[in-house]
């Protein structure tokens, strides 16, 4: 028995391939924006100017830092290298910068020591639940 082509099942079967070859370009897109993103250059300012920043006038420290990559650099406070997330501590050893890290980064942060000074890079998202959060950070 030979099989017939139907014109609606040759259709359909170009559409999914169609679909998934689109889906895999812009996937692959996004993740390379974001990779360059990381890569590329930041605000560097320290741990405890970011926190009086967003202490002092949260809605202007917005507009300068939020959506923007920024390089703190710190004492570490808590960790969980298994998320992988951590803290930053100001002078007062008040741990107010949120780190959120990248998932091919929990070796690194699994080095990380409470209290040893380190450079974070991430997207700053604002303050969040009382901290400033950064996203997608990576050690530096």
């Amino acid at each position: 028995m030979k099989t017939q082509k139907n014109p609606v099942t040759l259709l359909i079967v170009f559409s999914i391939w169609l679909g998934l070859i689109l889906g895999c370009s812009s996937l692959r897109k996004a993740m390379d924006a974001k990779r360059a993103e990381r890569e590329g250059t930041g605000i560097t300012i320290s741990a405890e100017d970011l926190s009086k920043a967003y202490e002092s006038n949260e809605a202007e420290a917005d507009k300068l830092y939020q959506g923007k990559i920024v390089i703190v650099t710190g004492k570490v406070g808590p960790i969980d290298a298994t998320i992988p997330t951590a803290y930053l501590m100001d002078a007062r050893q008040k741990p107010n910068i949120f780190c959120d890290f990248a998932r091919d980064q929990k070796d690194a942060v699994s080095k990380l020591e409470f209290g040893q000074t380190a450079t974070v890079k991430g997207k700053c998202a604002g303050k969040v639940m009382g901290s400033v959060a950064l996203t997608d950070c990576v050690v530096q």
